[in-house]
């Protein structure tokens, strides 16, 4: 019943985005992961006969809990990063706030999960091999090797920046070695088992998948600007990028055993307690770290908001009500209209028309918005063809001069999905 329930919840999600049924379409990546998690625990139940995670709700809530906190901390590190960015976000900052910890909730739970289904399944059952010696000294060693590779990242992150990936890792396991035998992944290796470590590779690699084609349908999601890999993508992602989710499994499982290992986190398994005063303190400090993290993203990462026809320029409350009567509620539905329909129909002039539906198209484009598209126009480019063969990095420092937020980078997503949709081949330098 479970398997079936949640299958059905993922077909209602893709009607409702498909449909453009508010808010499904801006948070799908919620709306389609929650039923995805239910029908990894369902799948491991039948297989595995055992109980499902939200059996035991203790567990459940300090996965989904913990879960924002370890992600927010990769959020942290694209700050320096700037690897990704947020478009089309709500407007109002408890939706929008409330909605990023229900998407960063997923993370944790996806991992164990998956982990937990491909084992139900008997994948990678028990794989033996010769036993690792780990010697004291190994440890500390990881721990310099984390710390060395967080200063190549924040030094060099141009460079070195598919080494954030790992730095959890080396620095966490140590931790769960220590204090957390059952979940530490060298202590697999150290007993001659891989098992684990392979179910973790191959499901980081599986809902990587997923989470990028999830983020890829969604009209709230992430876009990414790894250098010199902007163009070419599977969903939004570079092809390489997915190497880098195996990795990730890897470093959330060990993040997540080092809070167990603190007593601040009910374990996946094993006999570790949590010590209550020790996970009340850590819970506050992670609150602060969160709020503190939020905020930042409001400044760095967070791009744009869902754009409203309201906010489009030199639309008056007459004009908006006229369009929300003709049917164009949306700034997407104005993009698509003909603007040749809408002087038949009397709802605008030809000028403002035509006008109108090319602020809507370069508003739309690659999550670009409202703000953005006014800022563009207030330099002269009126729609995706005006920006398309721009010079990103003068345009950017052109915004930017103005107090606004595009980066280069940014600035360049939109220069080339203006170029992809006008036909403009990429080196062709603009008319005027």
């Amino acid at each position: 019943m479970q398997v079936l329930a949640s299958l059905v919840a993922l077909v209602i999600a893709w009607i409702l985005l498909l449909q453009g049924v508010d808010p499904v379409p801006t948070w799908f990546y919620v709306f389609a992961w929650y039923p995805t998690l239910t029908l990894l625990d369902g799948i491991a139940r039948r297989l595995d006969g055992g109980p499902s995670l939200f059996a035991r709700p203790a567990l459940a809530v300090s996965l989904f809990a913990w879960s924002p906190v370890v992600w927010l901390a990769f959020e942290a590190a694209n700050f320096r990063l700037g690897n990704w960015y947020y478009v089309f976000l709500p407007a109002h900052p408890v939706e929008r706030w409330a909605g990023i910890l229900l998407s960063f909730a997923t993370v944790l739970p996806a991992i164990v999960l998956a982990e937990r289904a491909l084992a139900a399944g008997g994948v990678f059952g028990r794989r033996t091999h010769r036993p690792l010696v780990v010697r004291p000294a190994d440890l500390r060693a990881a721990v310099w090797v984390a710390l060395g590779a967080a200063a190549l990242v924040a030094v060099w992150p141009g460079v070195f920046f598919p080494l954030v990936w790992g730095v959890g890792l080396f620095l966490a396991e140590p931790v769960a070695y220590a204090h957390a035998p059952s979940l530490s992944l060298v202590r697999d290796l150290e007993r001659g088992d891989w098992g684990r470590i392979g179910r973790l590779l191959l499901g980081g690699l599986g809902i990587g998948l997923l989470w990028e084609s999830y983020n890829h349908w969604a009209e709230g999601s992430w876009i990414y600007t790894v250098p010199g890999l902007e163009r070419i993508k599977l969903f939004e992602m570079p092809p390489l990028g997915f190497l880098g989710f195996p990795i990730f499994a890897l470093s959330g499982w060990a993040m997540y055993a080092a809070l167990c290992a603190a007593g601040v986190a009910v374990p996946v398994g094993g006999d570790r307690r949590v010590v209550r005063g020790r996970a009340l303190a850590a819970g506050l400090a992670a609150a602060a770290f969160a709020v503190g993290t939020l905020w930042g993203m409001e400044r760095f990462t967070i791009s744009s908001t869902v754009p409203r026809v309201g906010d489009l320029p030199g639309l008056s409350a007459p004009d908006v009500a006229a369009l929300d009567t003709d049917g164009l509620r949306t700034v997407r539905q104005l993009a698509a209209a003909d603007p040749a329909s809408l002087v038949h129909r009397g709802v605008l002039d030809s000028a403002r028309a035509r006008a109108t539906v090319e602020t809507a198209r370069l508003a739309v484009l690659r999550g670009l918005g409202a703000a953005h598209a006014r800022a563009l126009q207030e330099l002269g480019i009126r729609g995706p063809c005006g920006l398309a063969g721009r010079n990103a990095d003068s345009l950017a420092a052109a915004l930017r001069s103005g107090g606004r937020r595009p980066t280069p980078a940014e600035v360049r997503i939109w220069v080339g999905a203006a170029e992809r949709r006008c036909g403009i081949p990429a080196a062709a330098p603009h008319p005027g």
